[in-house]
């Protein structure tokens, strides 16, 4: 990445390339994705773009103005259409609404700070005052207000609106009561409904809780506190309403649902950057033999091959992490869990217990391949061994028992 591409951003933030989050491991620049950018790609957004077209249309009927710049505009011009619509979607839902939720969260970070004197124009005060009395009914303050975190398990950075640290026991969906001093991720929405965002806002905060504490002025990582990893929590303070909600969000669901959003990045960068990546020209028969076609190399194999005069070498981590996603996604099939379970290596610690041994992960990498062909699940182009260059994406899966 060239420096030139890294914008300076006018108050402490991270450091941006077309708007991605730029950090610095190893005294390199690394470009990062947005968590709430991961969270989108799993929304149902059906229904909000037809509110927006909606909108949009309304807005260009009552606009004479927006109607002559629309017919001005030249169709290869894609900026000024973008800037068109936003327009339009402003004009015909009006931007009053909009403008007080984000003025309120506004207010709430200088509402919550008590290094500030800040006294909230009347007709605002009631709605801060309710969030006060919520936070205060379950035993929570905010512990940080936008606060910058960086993933580098998801290979996410963004800044995290919340998190709240309870004074007095909570207890969450599970049963579980937490003792004083917990820490939780937090997100305060103050929009009219949450109903079509709530996965993607899941999403978002399993991310937040899964990472580190960034110092973006001076580019490094910070000590982070243990932060609960089981449950993050929503604060819903509609801009205008009656009152406040406390809304927990699974992060477990979180997880699996970023673990998704990963496989669905592989897919499309596997899809631009591997041609014919699934799609093969048709030949016609030239031989006494059908081409023969090629399944994963085992990995007991693998861990030895050499490929060319160059030895072949697996990342431990991401195998690991390709690993975990497998099993996530086996474990919503409970037969498939079971065999899972019943066919475990002997001695091999699962990713949560330690995996590290690479033979280990050979074991496991083979149980899996078994265990998805049984079942029919699909094809991941994200396989460590698929980028090694030593399993063709066209892997020929052996089911167990051999059916």
């Amino acid at each position: 990445m060239d420096l030139d591409e890294i914008e300076q951003p006018s108050k402490p933030d991270f450091r941006r390339a077309n708007g991605a989050p730029v950090i610095t491991v190893d005294g390199k620049n690394k470009r990062l994705s947005r968590p709430s950018s991961w969270g989108k790609v799993l929304d149902d957004e059906n229904a909000l773009v037809n509110w927006k077209i909606d909108r949009a249309c309304e807005g260009v009927a009552k606009d004479p103005a927006l109607q002559a710049r629309y017919s001005a505009v030249k169709p290869e011009d894609r900026e000024a259409f973008k800037a068109l619509r936003e327009l339009a979607i402003n004009a015909g839902r009006g931007d009053q609404a909009a403008d007080i939720g984000t003025a309120l969260h506004a207010m709430s970070e200088r509402w919550e700070d008590p290094a500030d004197d800040f006294s909230p124009p009347v007709q605002y005060a009631s709605r801060l005052k309710q969030y006060s009395e919520t936070l205060e009914a379950f035993g929570l303050v905010s512990e940080m207000i936008e606060y910058q975190v960086v993933s580098l398990k998801w290979g996410a950075a963004g800044t995290a609106d919340r998190l709240y640290r309870n004074v007095k026991p909570i207890v969450t969906p599970d049963g579980v009561i937490h003792p004083v001093g917990t820490l939780f991720v937090g997100d305060l929405k103050t929009g009219k409904k949450l109903d079509f965002s709530l996965p993607g806002y899941c999403v978002q905060m399993a991310i937040y809780a899964d990472g580190q504490l960034y110092d973006v002025v001076n580019d490094e990582f910070l000590p982070t506190p243990e932060i609960n990893r089981d449950w993050g929590l929503l604060v819903h303070l509609p801009a205008e309403g009656d009152e406040c909600k406390l809304i927990w969000c699974d992060m477990g669901v979180g997880e699996h649902g970023a673990g998704l959003v990963k496989q669905v990045k592989e897919w499309r960068r596997s899809w631009k950057n591997v041609a014919p990546f699934g799609a093969y020209d048709a030949e016609p028969w030239i031989g006494e033999h059908p081409v023969e076609v090629v399944g994963p190399m085992p990995i007991s194999e693998l861990l030895e091959a050499e490929l060319g005069a160059e030895k072949i070498s697996l990342d431990a981590q991401e195998c690991i992490d390709y690993i975990s996603s497998r099993i996530t996604l086996i474990r919503d099939n409970p037969e498939a869990t079971q065999l899972l379970l019943r066919k475990w290596p002997e001695g091999v610690p699962t990713p949560k217990k330690g995996l590290s041994d690479m033979e280990d992960i050979g074991k496991v990498f083979d149980l899996l391949d078994k265990v998805e062909a049984e079942y029919g699940f699909s094809f991941d182009p994200s396989d460590p061994r698929i980028k090694a260059g030593v399993a063709s994406s066209r892997a020929a899966r052996t089911p167990i028992g051999g059916k």
